[in-house]
């Protein structure tokens, strides 16, 4: 749920005289919008007719007095990205647990990170919005969220008892949790051991690293993305894809780590440095750009015959079928970037996704082949980890069958 209005403790503040202290409240009901008025002195209105409680959907014209619903606003796009899939939890059952201390969810913006090593109990800095949040143990009471106060603006306390764990781990890491006007437990899958020598290892020493670098919500990562996104607008989907990877491809510049380690870039210092760096800075700003634009990616880090590799893949809900003939027809389409001609498309499939596709900057087109692989480790944003099978060379894995490849090729 979020609130918006004039005053400073709303969750979306608009500064207004037509707009009430707590003038409208929003929340998702199934996959709609529930918009209430709040007894507002100027009047709530959904496509021009005034309402005191209605469902709309996401983008529709929503005026608060005489002021458009901003819904580019930062804590109207955490909202939006929560969705309806997955409701905040309360209970008294997990009392007692301890609490798993390697993921927070701001309660101020939704955005998920990880707990540094043994840390159960202190002061965090949201980095993405800035807000303080404070990580202890309730003694005796149900988990809650207190706000509290502090200058001008409204922070939020964080009082957890355990982790409440999730119905679908395999889907867990796409399926934000809704925020409450009180956010209370979200779901989270249970750690589980690595599968693998290698995930191991990633888990411990790059994962980290990994997902504070993909700072989807940063101001300049998001702009690029809606901008190059915005000639093929809409839902996310697969086009949007194409745009975006084209135009990254198109403008990258190969240039090597510091000499003696790997670092970690963000997105957006990659793009402030004009769109350059390696094969793991190439990913995370694919995958922080399709994240900023309503997208779900992820860091596949392999060993191959070149050595140590990494490129993003991206889930697109589709059939295989579908994303190869769209994919065909953008790149034949007299408004593509440039003209590809494509036969077939490369991915991974899981219950989680229908088609990962393959990202990597090697190829000349989304879903280009993969090469061949001893390991793969993939990490999602959240910091979380999975073993994939390798890819044996040629795109061996996931390539779209024969009758697809000639439905897909251009005419």
């Amino acid at each position: 749920m979020i609130v918006v209005g004039r005053a400073r403790d709303c969750d979306v503040v608009i500064d207004d005289p037509t707009v009430s202290a707590h003038h409208a409240r929003l929340r998702w009901d199934g996959d709609r919008i529930a918009i209430d008025d709040l007894g507002s002195a100027n009047g709530t209105f959904v496509d021009g007719r005034m309402v005191s409680a209605t469902r709309i959907r996401p983008g529709e014209e929503v005026v608060l007095g005489r002021v458009p619903l901003p819904w580019a606003a930062e804590k109207m796009r955490a909202f939006l990205r929560a969705g309806p899939r997955r409701t905040t939890l309360r209970s008294s059952t997990l009392r007692g647990r301890p609490l798993w201390g390697r993921r927070f969810v701001c309660g101020a913006c939704g955005t998920r990170g990880l707990l540094p090593p043994g840390f159960d109990r202190g002061e965090l800095v949201c980095s993405a919005c800035g807000a303080h949040l404070v990580l202890g143990e309730d003694r005796g009471d149900p988990p809650r969220v207190r706000a509290a106060l502090v200058g001008a603006g409204a922070v939020l306390t964080l009082v957890l008892a355990g982790i409440m764990v999730a119905a679908s781990p395999a889907r867990a890491e796409h399926a934000w949790s809704r925020l409450g006007a009180w956010l209370g437990l979200v779901n989270e899958p249970t750690p589980t051991a690595a599968s693998s020598p290698e995930e191991a290892s990633i888990r411990a020493r790059v994962a980290p690293l990994v997902a504070a670098s993909i700072d989807a919500g940063h101001p300049r990562t998001r702009n690029l993305a809606v901008r190059i996104a915005a000639s093929a607008g809409g839902p996310f989907h697969v086009e949007q894809v194409a745009r975006v990877w084209s135009h990254v491809r198109r403008e990258w510049r190969y240039v090597s780590d510091p000499r003696g380690g790997e670092y970690f870039a963000t997105a957006s210092e990659t793009i402030e440095n004009g769109l350059a760096g390696d094969c793991d800075d190439f990913a995370t700003v694919m995958i922080a750009m399709l994240q900023a634009i309503g997208g779900q990616a992820r860091m596949v880090m392999v060993d191959g015959d070149g050595g140590g590799h990494a490129y993003a893949e991206v889930c697109v809900d589709a059939s295989a079928e579908d994303v190869a003939r769209r994919l065909a027809a953008f790149y034949r389409s007299p408004d593509a970037p440039e003209r590809v001609e494509l036969g077939d498309i490369h991915y991974r499939s899981d219950g989680a996704c229908p088609v990962w596709l393959n990202l990597d900057w090697n190829a000349r087109a989304p879903g280009g082949h993969y090469g061949r692989e001893r390991w793969a480790v993939a990490i999602h944003p959240d910091g979380h980890t999975e073993t994939l099978a390798p890819a044996a060379g040629d795109g061996a894995i996931g390539v779209v069958p024969e009758e697809v490849r000639a439905s897909a090729a251009p005419e």
